[in-house]
């Protein structure tokens, strides 16, 4: 089967009790995120909501509807129990479709655990950036915040400053027992 554009192609290629199944399931997850986007990903129907929420798919053998988290599969073991189950995938035959009040709760989990995640990265507005990690420096009684420039102007003689052109002679020092001349 060609990669679908998107999910009313995945499901116009579907057999039609399978397509039954997962048009209702669809519908399910539509009411209860209607500003999901409905994505094609890696070759199954999937909604993002900002980050990957659910998906759905089907092969010859079986229907599954894909929760995206193994965390909501272990947190609701007690309710896919009896569900051939694997890292975050529930399958099921199309003679058996999953009921739609454990699809709304496993929606609405998988709705609290992205918010959960994007609320720990996300930063509040006006938040201030987290100050830089003070270790100890050379002098002491003193902290700096990582590495620093010096503050200190150097001499216009000193060797950090541009070298001299090389058409200039450096100056000799006066000879062992020679007096300097007085100017």
């Amino acid at each position: 089967m060609p990669t679908p554009r998107n999910h009313d192609e995945y499901l116009a290629a579907l057999p039609d009790p399978q397509r039954r199944v997962l048009q209702a399931l669809r519908q399910t997850i539509r009411e209860l995120a209607p500003t999901a986007e409905e994505t094609i990903s890696y070759q199954i129907c999937a909604f993002r909501d900002g980050v990957m929420l659910v998906g759905y798919g089907a092969t010859p053998k079986h229907c599954a509807f894909f929760l995206m988290s193994n965390q909501t599969t272990k947190t609701h073991a007690a309710d896919l129990e009896g569900y051939d189950l694997s890292t975050g995938t529930i399958r099921f035959q199309p003679e058996k479709p999953l009921p739609v009040a454990l699809v709304r709760k496993l929606v609405k989990a998988r709705q609290a655990e992205n918010a959960a995640r994007l609320a720990t990265k996300a930063k509040p507005a006006g938040a201030k950036k987290a100050p830089a990690k003070v270790t100890g420096s050379k002098t002491a009684g003193t902290k700096t915040a990582g590495p620093q420039r010096s503050t200190t102007k150097r001499s216009p003689k000193s060797p950090a400053t541009k070298p001299a052109p090389a058409s200039r002679k450096a100056k000799q020092p006066p000879a062992a027992g020679k007096k300097k001349p007085a100017s």
